[in-house]
C-alpha cells in the first residue's frame, strides 16, 4: 500500500495540513533535495505567472539546471514556514506556507511566498488569498518595497477561479497553480515533481538518495490517483487507503448522500461536499430499501442475514439501475 495512503489522516481522505507539510519540506533549503524541486518550482510559478517572474527577480538564467542551483545555493538561502501566522491590527490570518528568500551576503530579504493550499470545493473562500497579502504586507513580519507572491494552489476546478480573480486585483504577483491538471498535464505541481526525478535519473541535478526517491515517487502517485479524473469526469476517490469501486446517489427525507464502496469491500455514506458522515451505515441502507421501493431481502437464502457490505453492495446496484 502507497505510504501516503495509509498514512493519511482524517479517515483516509485527503488532509490539506498533511500535504501543505510535505510541500513545506519540498520548498526548504535544509532538505536533502539541494533546491532542485524548488528551483523547478519557480519555474512553474514563472510559466503561470502574469506579472513579476521569480527567476528573473533571482537572476536565475543559467542554462542548464545544475547551474541554476549552483548559482542559487552560493547567493540564497529559503525558509519554508508551514501554517505561519499573519497578524495585523489585532487580528489573524494563516498562511499555509510562507517561504522567505534571503540574501546569503547581506542577511536581507530578497523576496516573499505566501501559500495557500486548497484540496476541497468547498473550501474555496473567495476574499482568503487578498486578504493574506493585505495582512502580510502590514504585519511586522515584511520588509518595505520586498516582493511578495501570492500563490494559490488547488486541485483542478473552477471553483477556485475567484479566489485567484480577487487576489490578482489585489496583487498582479498571484499565481494559480494545481497539483494535477486534466488538461495541461505538464502544467502541475505534480509534473513538476515527475520533473525532479526525471532531472535525477539523467544525472542533471546533485544525487537524491534512495528513501527519498520513494517518498517522492509515492507523493506523486498518491496526488496523481487522489486527484484523477474518471472518464466521466468524477474524482478518483479512496478511504483509508483503498480505492473507490462504486458509488450511487440519493435523497432520502430531503437530503442529499453519496453512497460509496471500496475495493475492501466497505460502504460509507458522504454528503454533498464528499465529507464522510458519522452514521450508522445498515440502518440507513435499510431506510434507502424502504423508501425507493427495491423489496431487497434482508437475509440470505440460508435465513442469515446480510452484512451491511453485501446489502450495501446490492442497494448501490439498484440505485445506479433505478
Amino acid at each position: 500500500m502507497n505510504i501516503f495512503k495509509s498514512l493519511s489522516q482524517g479517515n483516509g481522505r485527503i488532509s490539506e495540513t498533511n500535504i501543505t507539510s510535505f510541500l513545506s519540506y519540498l520548498l526548504n533549503t535544509s532538505n536533502e533535495l539541494n533546491n532542485s524541486f524548488l528551483l523547478l518550482f519557480f519555474q512553474l510559478m514563472d510559466n503561470n505567472s502574469a506579472g513579476s517572474k521569480i527567476g528573473d527577480l533571482l537572476n536565475l538564467k543559467q542554462p542548464t539546471l545544475r547551474e541554476r542551483i549552483i548559482y542559487f545555493t552560493n547567493n540564497y538561502v529559503v525558509s519554508a514556514i508551514p501554517e505561519f501566522s499573519i497578524k495585523y491590527d489585532q487580528s489573524e490570518q494563516i498562511a499555509d506556507v510562507l517561504v522567505r528568500v534571503s540574501s546569503k551576503r547581506d542577511e536581507t530579504d530578497v523576496c516573499y511566498i505566501v501559500i495557500e493550499n486548497k484540496i476541497k470545493k468547498a473550501s474555496a473562500s473567495t476574499w482568503q488569498v487578498s486578504k493574506q497579502y493585505d495582512y502580510f504586507i502590514n504585519s511586522a513580519d515584511y520588509e518595505q518595497n520586498v516582493p511578495v507572491f501570492s500563490i494559490l494552489i488547488t486541485t483542478d476546478s473552477a471553483a477556485f477561479s475567484s479566489m485567484h480573480a480577487n487576489a490578482v486585483a489585489v496583487n498582479p504577483n498571484s499565481i494559480w497553480l494545481k497539483w494535477t491538471n486534466h488538461t495541461e498535464r505538464d502544467n502541475s505541481v505534480e509534473s513538476t515533481l515527475r520533473y525532479l526525478i526525471k532531472h535525477e535519473m539523467d544525472a542533471e541535478i546533485p544525487p537524491i538518495n534512495l528513501n527519498t526517491q520513494f517518498i517522492i515517487k509515492s507523493f506523486i502517485d498518491y496526488i496523481a490517483t487522489e486527484f484523477a479524473n474518471r472518464g466521466s469526469g468524477v474524482k478518483n476517490y479512496s478511504f483509508n487507503g483503498f480505492d473507490e469501486v462504486a458509488s450511487a446517489s440519493l435523497t432520502l427525507n430531503g437530503k442529499n448522500y453519496v453512497l460509496k464502496r471500496f475495493e475492501n469491500n466497505m460502504v460509507r455514506v458522504f454528503n454533498e461536499d464528499d465529507e464522510v458522515l458519522d452514521i450508522q451505515v445498515k440502518p440507513l441502507l435499510r431506510d434507502v430499501n424502504l423508501a425507493y421501493g427495491f423489496n431487497i431481502d434482508l437475509f440470505h437464502s440460508t435465513g442469515k442475514a446480510k452484512n451491511t457490505q453485501i446489502f450495501g453492495r446490492e442497494i448501490i446496484n439498484a440505485l445506479n439501475n433505478n
